[in-house]
């Protein structure tokens, strides 16, 4: 219901005398996309061992179009020596870096009670060499649902569009464990977080103009 009041509102604001010129809107849709993320920071001595973790899994289409299903899981792994100089504090000497990506879809309950990620992944260190990492990640919802919808129109010379967000959000805490380059972390971050977002953009290019794709900047 939401999707149509979207697309009946873009279409309000195309002027009356377009007639069977205009052109036909563009209709996009977020079916589903949900996101963890976490942080975790370990010191051991003067060594300092921080985990940035971001994972999601979503379904996206264009109409008419086919389901787009994709994960997403994204790892970076800083390890600081907070004994040396304040240079490597700030990202100069003393710090090693490894980071990994690939295209693992987190596990996530609808209303966001838990969620989580396993998965073995290719990355690099700071000096691009290859290296193997795994991640055991597992969410805990810990606060309300939150519940929120944003609408936003906005009119440009070339058309009209208007975008649509359904969001749920839940407050969370998240375990973490990460293996890489002979090394182990594990840690807890309390303040993680869920969300899911349902949402679509509609764009409605006045007649004649062509290249109008406010949506996300080009054809979706």
């Amino acid at each position: 219901m939401k999707r149509s009041l979207a697309v009946v509102a873009v279409l309000a604001l195309v002027p009356l005398g377009a007639g069977p010129a205009a052109a036909a809107p563009n209709i996009y849709h977020v079916i589903s996309s949900t996101h963890g993320g976490a942080y975790v920071a370990v010191e051991d001595g003067c060594e300092l061992t921080e985990v940035f973790l971001s994972s999601s899994v979503g379904m996206f289409a264009a109409q008419p179009g086919p389901v787009n299903k994709q994960g997403l899981t994204d790892v970076g792994v800083r390890i600081t020596d907070t004994c040396g100089p304040v240079s490597a504090a700030a990202g100069g000497g003393g710090v090693v870096m490894f980071e990994a990506r690939n295209m693992a879809k987190l596990v996530a309950d609808p209303r966001l009670r838990n969620a989580s990620v396993s998965t073995t992944m290719e990355g690099t260190d700071a000096d691009g060499n290859p290296v193997t990492m795994e991640l055991d990640a597992a969410w805990i919802g810990t606060g309300e649902l939150e519940h929120t919808v944003i609408s936003n129109p906005d009119h440009f010379p070339e058309g009209n569009v208007v975008a649509v967000d359904n969001n749920l959000r839940r407050d969370a805490v998240a375990d973490i464990s990460v293996k890489v380059a002979g090394r182990s972390v594990s840690g807890t971050d309390p303040a993680a977080s869920l969300e899911l977002v349902k949402a679509n953009c509609v764009e409605v290019a006045r007649p004649g103009v062509e290249g109008f794709f406010p949506c996300f900047g080009f054809p979706g």
